[in-house]
């Protein structure tokens, strides 16, 4: 009986209060917003910059040449074609596609702007801009961010850092900023600003033969170096080659390679000596060091004078920076290769110097690598001096 009771007074609770619930549904439903109509775009900045464009116009707006251009749209077309669709029968071509995410990278503009330039929609603008990040850094980036694959390559990167900045090293390690939009604590660096930390590793070119991009502001570049797989593949003799350098009389010592003060001080990666020596022999091999070391300046500059996203604060998502940056450095190193070599300031060769020896390089410390080249470098100018 209890039991017949409670189901009829649920049930007449439910009844009772149906069409209260009604009312309410229909009083807080809010009508729908019909769509607008689109609004109306128009390309022909493009399009007809596109073929009317001199060389250097063509270039002044996309900071690539019309040549590299056709390459990089021949390499990824594939990945970034659109299919027709009911709502879209017109895609953007994979050129316009292109263009839109090198004039993003060029200028650092929003992407209500570049929608504007190239007649698409600012949320459509976005989607391209990451689709063709993906399919350059996808397709190109491996291709052209490498180190050295054989002893040639390492002595052609020493042969170059001789002849062009009077130092016998392979490569050039230094981070860099760029500016986000983000107020997280760790992403404060020492400048007072919001960013992500970089590193890169440079060749006698200006190229990057190895980078890691993305780690919070606040990281110092020591330990962002040691926390990358390189750090200990180096130490355990997996990179270098596995080759000494001569520097008669004063020994011989492993491949090397030069970062700033900030970087721990090894046998395969030198720093200056301590800012303020009095010592005229060190304050001339941190003059020549850092002349070495300019290639990793001089790389950066060209990296964010090119692409003015990485110049400016990157108006990027955290999780989409790295992917940004990857895809400047794929450009960077690429307009490298298609543009020709620096000739050499130097005549000294090192076949002639006769300083790469078969062998085992000898396990020393950073200290002693770095008086060893030091006593040579002085030797060598001391030597200049006397000739008359």
């Amino acid at each position: 009986m209890a039991r017949e009771r409670f189901v009829r007074e649920t049930d007449f609770e439910t009844e009772a209060s149906e069409p209260a619930v009604m009312s309410a549904i229909v009083i807080t439903k809010s009508n729908r917003n019909e769509r607008g109509p689109d609004e109306l775009r128009n390309g022909d900045w493009w399009t007809n910059g596109y073929q009317n464009w001199d060389e250097a116009s063509f270039k002044k707006r996309l900071r690539v040449s019309r040549d590299t251009f056709e390459f990089i749209l021949g390499e990824i077309k594939d990945l970034i074609k659109k299919e027709p669709t009911r709502m879209k029968p017109h895609p953007t071509p994979p050129a316009t596609q292109l263009a839109l995410c090198l004039y993003r990278l060029a200028h650092g503009c929003t992407f209500l702007t570049v929608g504007d330039l190239f007649g698409v929609a600012e949320s459509t603008a976005h989607i391209i801009f990451q689709d063709v990040c993906k399919a350059i850094v996808g397709c190109l980036y491996d291709r052209l961010v490498y180190l050295p694959r054989n002893l040639q390559e390492w002595s052609q990167e020493l042969e170059n850092f001789l002849a062009n900045w009077e130092f016998p090293c392979v490569g050039a390690w230094d981070g860099f900023h760029v500016y986000v939009s983000t107020k997280l604590k760790n992403f404060c660096s020492y400048k007072k600003r919001y960013s992500v930390t970089n590193m890169g590793f440079i060749g006698y070119n200006k190229r990057f033969m190895w980078a890691a991009v993305g780690a919070p502001g606040s990281t110092h570049d020591s330990r962002l170096l040691r926390s990358c797989g390189i750090y200990s593949e180096i130490e355990s003799g997996d990179v270098l080659p596995n080759r000494s350098l001569n520097l008669d009389p004063y020994g011989e010592i492993p491949f090397t390679t030069v970062g700033d003060s900030a970087f721990p001080n090894h046998s395969w990666l030198l720093k200056p000596y301590k800012e303020g020596t009095r010592i005229t022999k060190q304050r001339y091999f941190n003059r020549r060091l850092c002349s070495a070391r300019v290639v990793s300046e001089h790389a950066y500059g060209m990296l964010k004078g090119r692409w003015r996203i990485l110049y400016k604060k990157t108006d990027c998502h955290l999780d989409n920076i790295s992917l940004v940056i990857m895809t400047c450095i794929a450009l960077h190193n690429l307009c490298i290769h298609r543009s020709d070599p620096c000739n050499p300031r130097w005549t000294l060769q090192v076949n002639e110097l006769n300083l790469i020896r078969n062998g085992d390089a000898p396990a020393e410390d950073g200290n002693t690598a770095r008086e060893a080249i030091a006593n040579w470098l002085w030797d060598i100018r001391e030597e200049r001096n006397a000739v008359p």
